[in-house]
């Protein structure tokens, strides 16, 4: 992806506090992984069991400018805030807007219990020599990973090879919204997650909605 701060808050629908013309080619969202803060952005994710925010001031300690938070932490000078009501939706609604952007692109969705990754990794090395190609990194396809895969695209990429995974029922439909595969691959399903459903059907029902 490639959009200014101004673009990203005007996308989201979210209010921008700072330089409007910066430019955002990468999302961070681990503090402890930030390797270039160069036209990088930090997500602080606020979730039942952590905040996101607690980390704002080690990414900006590494060199972050750019903070897409919840919240804004006022004793930060020089930093440029995109101030969104919820992190997930955010980085959700942005990668639905960049996908749509590049409608030639054709798309392969992977779901199932297991085997997502491995299909998704023997696909590629067997169509990337005939089709630039984008794939999720390692297994990112949660409702974060996914998004995060999705703005990987450029405007070189013809093929698109994407992993959807969910372990509750009703987050098919919220990812299905962002990403509708133009092809669909079942893996085999089995017991990963099946606790949190009534019983095979009803994630089988819930997986292959991805592909309705």
């Amino acid at each position: 992806m490639n959009y200014t701060t101004k673009q990203i808050a005007e996308i989201t629908n979210s209010k921008l506090i700072g330089e409007e013309n910066l430019c955002i080619k990468n999302i961070a969202f681990d503090s402890r992984n930030i390797y270039s803060t160069q036209n990088t952005a930090f997500l602080a994710i606020n979730t039942s069991k952590n905040s996101g925010e607690k980390y704002i001031h080690s990414a900006v300690e590494k060199g972050i400018k750019i903070i897409i938070s919840e919240s804004q932490i006022t004793d930060l000078e020089n930093i440029t805030w995109i101030i969104v009501e919820n992190a997930i939706d955010f980085v959700q609604q942005l990668a639905k807007y960049h996908l749509h952007q590049f409608p030639n692109l054709e798309t392969i969705g992977i779901t199932g219990s297991n085997g997502k990754t491995i299909v998704k990794e023997w696909l590629y090395q067997s169509l990337c020599e005939d089709f630039k190609t984008v794939k999720s990194p390692k297994s990112f396809n949660s409702q974060l990973g996914l998004p995060l895969s999705l703005l990987q695209i450029n405007e070189n990429h013809q093929l698109g090879i994407f992993e959807v995974g969910i372990s509750k029922p009703d987050e098919m439909q919220k990812l299905e919204e962002i990403f509708a595969p133009k092809i669909g691959i079942l893996t085999h399903i089995g017991s990963a997650h099946s606790a949190n459903f009534k019983d095979e059907n009803e994630l089988i029902d819930e997986k292959i909605s991805l592909f309705k």
